[in-house]
């Protein structure tokens, strides 16, 4: 009897002591689990962005701005001299440069002057350059000319290339003056040096001037006001942002912008003067070693030319701009 007795107390005990571990090993199994979801939570909401990380640059850092204003003045995190914008309409598209140290914008010229012009991209990487874009006009009959001499008013860093103004109605200059204003204007050689001219090219339309939108004769043809081609233009707002642009056309299809496209373009980004530069197959901006856009030539095949002068912006000793900035 003492036997059984026995053997029944020690079944019991054995059965309490499996309950008990069942028990908590669920509980332990369901604290652990919800220990692990607390940690995670937690680390989503608090982990900090790592220090050599920075963190991309938001739209709240001007929310008073229109979408615009918000393009230009928000730089990219990783390059503090430029930031490239795409552009677009119907029939055509492009890219817009802001570049935010006017001094170190200057024209250049073909290192074969008199010889040959030069892509854009040589004239970039020959003059230490970040970005690049096609700049005055040249010798170019039945678009056939070499680019080997620009046409117009010509300097560059304060050295008198050209001294001859055009013949034509492309005789104004398009330059810098020593405050790193760009200045728009119908100058001689002398008035160019008395008003302190640091780098120039000679060409024309000028669309804006001073906040004036000007007045353009409508036509038809391709580089007229009402034809659509490819086409690059500099701008330059209040603030002194130097505004580069370049849009695609091919005129065998009848796409490219028009003049008042590429005006209100300008002007939509805080341009106060824009003027018009060579277009057409001359069109060509360069970021880096490689040209972005995509010109084409009279009969459309996707080429570009060589050209006697260019805007470019230049590098300097802090230089940290991130080629990687254009997709």
């Amino acid at each position: 009897m003492k036997k059984k007795v026995l053997i029944v107390v020690i079944l019991v005990i054995v059965l309490v002591a499996i309950g008990v571990g069942v028990y908590f090993g669920v509980n332990q199994k369901d604290n652990s689990s919800k220990n692990k979801k607390e940690v995670a939570s937690s680390s989503n909401e608090t982990e900090p962005i790592p220090e050599d990380v920075e963190e991309p640059v938001t739209y709240l850092e001007y929310p008073d701005k229109n979408e615009y204003e918000r393009q230009i003045l928000e730089r990219y995190s990783n390059n503090n001299d430029f930031k490239v914008i795409p552009v677009s309409r119907e029939k055509f598209k492009g890219y817009l440069v802001a570049i935010y140290e006017p001094e170190r914008v200057h024209a250049v010229v073909t290192s074969k002057r008199g010889y040959s012009g030069e892509y854009v991209d040589q004239m970039v990487a020959d003059n230490n350059g970040l970005v690049g874009i096609n700049a005055g006009g040249f010798a170019d009959a039945d678009f056939n000319g070499d680019g080997s001499n620009p046409s117009g008013i010509t300097i560059t860093k304060n050295t008198m290339i050209e001294r001859t103004r055009y013949g034509n109605s492309r005789g104004g200059i398009v330059g810098f003056d020593s405050n790193n204003r760009l200045i728009l204007e119908d100058l001689d050689s002398d008035s160019v040096v008395s008003r302190g001219i640091r780098d120039c090219v000679s060409f024309s339309p000028f669309l804006v001037v001073n906040g004036e939108t000007k007045s353009i004769p409508s036509g038809g043809g391709a580089f007229q006001s009402n034809g659509r081609t490819a086409r690059s233009a500099i701008g330059q707002r209040e603030d002194g942002i130097v505004l580069l642009l370049c849009v695609d056309g091919d005129r065998t299809k009848g796409e490219g912008a028009k003049l008042s496209e590429i005006t209100e373009i300008m002007k939509n980004y805080g341009a106060v003067n824009v003027s018009d530069l060579d277009g057409g197959t001359s069109c060509q901006l360069v970021v880096g070693d490689r040209m972005i856009n995509d010109p084409t030539s009279l009969n459309g095949e996707h080429r570009s030319r060589p050209v006697a002068t260019a805007f470019i912006l230049e590098k300097d000793d802090e230089n940290n701009g991130d080629m990687t900035a254009v997709n």
